[in-house]
Parts: structure tokens; C-alpha cells; sequence
């Protein structure tokens, strides 16, 4: 299976926008809602975020190699997991979203924490099976690319669509709230709405993408003899890798700067920028026209300049271009807030940051497919969930470590919780500005470093699947 119909890769793709929904409530409202409308302090949101990773670093695996031993005649391996995911992961973001008005500190910390651990739960097993089957749908080195920015693309469109719709719907401004996002009464009907859309992607993907089964790899027969508990080994083997280690420690950096720079945001807007509701609901379409535009860059890109180099040159443009509105406005050589060309300069740098970023995303999934392939050829045994499983942990910790550190930094420039916009002193807005610019380009430029060990280029794959057709 090289060359996929456009209606699989349009529902495959779909099922993406489950997570990208769930992202962009966790990243754009949760410590803001939790931190400054329930009056949660922001490191104790950053330690709750924590916990929850620790659980996913050993689910995340677990699911990753059940579904890869998983066996059944008309679901496959993935599709059994993904679609009983569906419905546990609307209901449990939309109660993480409702926690009783009479909780204390403490209450709100371990009801953020429980149905935060719970949330994430859900969400593996939905996406863990999901992007494996992403790696099992070609043996193209290019189409690979398509098919993964192809699912970015739709999380890239859809969660702003959603989110554009929360802020002009539902988070609308009102006398006692001027910015209708600090408004409690205005979250339960919008997370309502998000849950639904989460159920309605994943079902949807899983039904119209079941008449692919037929053509997936199997597991192999040795694969079939192992225990679960021998498959953990696998994790080890594969951290042998020079090209596995490279890329994880390469995503994980990143997913951690990316998360603080987005978890951050409502504060950026709100407070360093001072944009409206209605401005705030401008700003996610940038994403949305960046993951159309990575679309089409991607696969060429990676195609013609080699994967990695194509990464490297990816990661390098997104930690400028959304580093440096902040960096500028600390030299005073960028709009002003509230001046006419604020939003619209903004709005196309972002652009140009989130095409970047998703070109750089969609090439890393591309690049651990190849990963499996190799360790395929090692190993004999063909494990793209365990593989897999490493890559959702690395997007988790955009909200696990991210979230953390964005809370120690909020406390580390003693900004205030619950308050209006007069009441920031100064300094802390500065502050802000010191962490969107310089702060975070450091941290995108330190992901580099780990990329430049990863070893596969085009002509290296090529030899590691004619050696795997040739055992076929």
C-alpha cells in the first residue's frame, strides 16, 4: 500500500483533530482557568501536569505494544483501541472542566490532577494506535510524509476553527468581564461543544479507515511468542539506536519549549499585548493557514533537502519567527499595543512560525517511521506502537513539563493571580516579554542539537527497505 486514496488520507487525518482539540483547550485555557479564574496557584497546575506525565510514561509504552501484539480479524490492531477510546475521552475533559465551586487548594489540585491523569488515559489509547497506523499505511519515503502532515494538517485547521468558535460564541466579553476568557460562567457550554467534536473525530476516523485492515502489517510470529513483559526489553534495544535517541530527545525539547510558549499565551495576549477577545480569536487561524501550508511544503521538502536538514531548517524559522515579536518589543522596534499593526504583523509571523513548525512536526513522525523500519531489519519484530508510544510521550510533556516550568516562571516574575490587566506591575509584563523572546528561542535552538546525531538520510533508508524486502 504506497499511494493512499485522498478519502483515506481525509478521514485518517481527521482523527487528529481530537487531539488537537484537547490541545488547545489544555494549552490555551487550563492553567488560565484553573490558575487565575479558580485561583489554583500556577506551580501547583505545573505539578499536577507532572504527575500526570509520570503515568504516561508507563501507559503510553503499555498501550504501544498491546496494540502491537493485538489480534483480531475484523478490527485489526489499532482500530479496537482507537474507537473505545472515543467516548471516555469526551466525558472526562468535560468534567476535568467542572470541578465543584466549594473546592479548596488542595481539592482543585487533585481534581485537576485525577481527570487530568484520566484525560491523558483516554487519549492514548486513541492516539497511540492512531499515528502507529500512520507509519503502517505506506513503505513510501515520501508519501510517509504526506500521511503525517496530512493529520497535522487537520489538527492545525480544526482545533482553531473550535477555538475561534469558543472565543466569538461562547467566551464573550460582558461589563463585570471585559475579557469574556477570565469568565467562569462562560466554559461549561463551550467545553460541551469540544467534547462532543473529540467523540464525533474519533469515531468517524476509526469507522471509514477499518477497510485498510486487509492490507496492514501483522505482528510476526516471533513477535507472537513474546511476553509483554519481554517486549519492555524492546524499549531498551531501542534506545541503542543512535536515530531513536536523536529524534526522541529532539521532540521532547521541543514539545517542551513549544508547550511553554503556548500554555503562556492567554498571558502573552491578554497581558504583554493587550489584544481583545475578538483579536485573541484571530490569532489560531495563523495555525490553521500554517498546517495548509506545511501540507504542501513537507513532503517535498523533506524529499528533495533530506528529512533531517529539512527539520533542522524547520525548527530553526519557527524558534525565530515566534520569538522575535517578543525580542523586538523588548528593543522597542515592534508595534506598540493597541497601535493599527499590532494584530496584522503578529498574525504573520505566526503564520509563518506555525508552517514551520508543523513542516518540522510532520517530518519527525515521518522520520520514526523510518526509525521502525530500521530496527525492523535488526530485530525482526515490527513494533510502531512501542516506537509510536515515545512520540505521544514527547507531545505530552508539551503540557507535563511545559506547564510546569510555565508555572515556575509565572512565579518567578511574581506575576499575580486573579487580577485585571492595571494591576500587572511592569515588571512582570517585562517579564513575560523575557520569556516569549529570548528565553524560548534558546530553548527551540537547543533542540537542534539532539537532531544532528539522527543518521538515516533518503539513501540509508533505501537500503533498509530493499533489506527488509528481500527477508520478505
Amino acid at each position: 500500500m504506497e499511494k493512499l486514496s485522498l478519502k483515506t488520507k481525509t478521514f485518517y487525518g481527521l482523527g487528529l483533530a481530537s487531539r488537537g482539540i484537547k490541545d488547545g483547550l489544555f494549552q490555551l485555557f487550563l492553567v488560565l482557568y484553573f490558575s487565575q479564574i479558580l485561583g489554583l496557584d500556577a506551580r501547583l497546575a505545573g505539578l499536577s501536569s507532572l504527575i500526570a506525565l509520570s503515568f504516561d510514561a508507563i501507559s503510553d509504552p503499555v498501550v504501544g505494544i498491546i496494540s502491537d501484539k493485538w489480534k483480531s480479524k475484523n478490527w485489526g490492531r489499532r482500530h479496537p483501541f482507537m474507537l473505545a477510546s472515543a467516548l471516555p475521552f469526551g466525558i472526562f475533559i468535560y468534567v476535568l472542566f467542572a470541578p465543584p465551586a466549594s473546592l479548596s487548594q488542595m481539592g482543585l489540585f487533585w481534581w485537576l490532577t485525577g481527570f487530568g491523569i484520566l484525560v491523558r488515559l483516554s487519549m492514548t489509547f486513541f492516539v497511540v494506535p492512531y499515528i502507529s497506523l500512520g507509519a503502517e499505511l505506506s513503505k513510501d519515503y515520501k508519501e510517509r510524509t504526506t500521511i503525517t502532515a496530512s493529520r497535522l494538517m487537520f489538527a492545525a485547521i480544526l482545533s482553531p476553527v473550535v477555538m475561534i468558535i469558543g472565543y466569538v460564541y461562547f467566551l464573550t466579553p460582558s461589563e463585570a468581564y471585559p475579557n469574556g476568557a477570565l469568565n467562569r460562567a462562560n466554559y461549561p457550554n463551550f467545553i460541551l461543544l469540544c467534547s462532543i467534536l473529540i467523540v464525533l473525530f474519533i469515531v468517524i476516523s476509526t469507522l471509514m479507515t477499518r477497510d485498510t485492515i486487509p492490507n496492514l502489517p501483522q505482528p510476526s510470529a516471533q513477535q507472537n511468542r513474546l511476553k509483554t513483559s519481554q517486549l519492555l526489553s524492546s524499549v531498551k534495544a531501542a534506545f541503542k539506536m543512535p536515530s531513536f535517541r536523536s529524534l526522541v530527545f529532539f521532540t521532547m525539547f521541543l514539545y517542551v519549549g513549544i508547550g511553554i510558549g503556548v500554555i503562556l499565551s492567554p498571558y502573552f495576549s491578554i497581558y504583554f499585548f493587550e489584544f481583545t477577545t475578538i483579536e485573541m480569536a484571530i490569532l489560531p487561524i495563523s495555525s490553521a493557514i500554517g498546517g495548509v501550508l506545511a501540507m504542501a511544503i513537507a513532503p517535498n521538502l523533506g524529499d528533495k533537502l533530506d528529512k533531517k536538514t529539512a527539520a533542522i531548517w524547520g525548527t530553526v524559522l519557527a524558534g525565530i519567527f515566534f520569538t522575535s515579536p517578543f525580542s523586538l518589543s523588548l528593543m522597542g522596534v515592534f508595534p506598540e499595543p493597541n497601535s493599527e499593526s499590532l494584530l496584522l504583523i503578529y498574525v504573520i509571523t505566526l503564520i509563518i512560525a506555525y508552517a514551520s513548525l508543523w513542516v518540522t512536526f510532520s517530518l519527525g513522525a515521518s522520520m520514526m517511521a523510518d526509525v521502525v523500519d530500521e530496527f525492523e531489519l535488526q530485530s525482526g519484530n515490527r513494533q510502531e506502537g512501542l516506537f509510536f508510544s515515545s512520540m505521544s510521550f514527547s507531545h505530552k510533556m508539551t503540557t507535563g513539563v511545559g506547564t510546569l516550568i510555565a508555572g515556575f516562571l509565572l512565579s518567578w516574575i511574581q506575576f499575580p493571580e486573579q487580577t485585571n490587566l492595571a494591576d500587572v506591575p511592569p515588571a512582570a509584563i517585562e517579564g513575560l516579554g523575557y520569556i516569549g523572546g529570548p528565553f524560548l528561542f534558546i530553548f527551540y535552538m537547543g533542540a537542534i542539537v539532539f537532531l544532528f546525531f539522527y543518521p538515516i538520510t533518503k539513501e540509508r533508508y533505501q537500503e533498509i527497505r530493499a533489506g527488509l524486502d528481500e527477508g520478505n
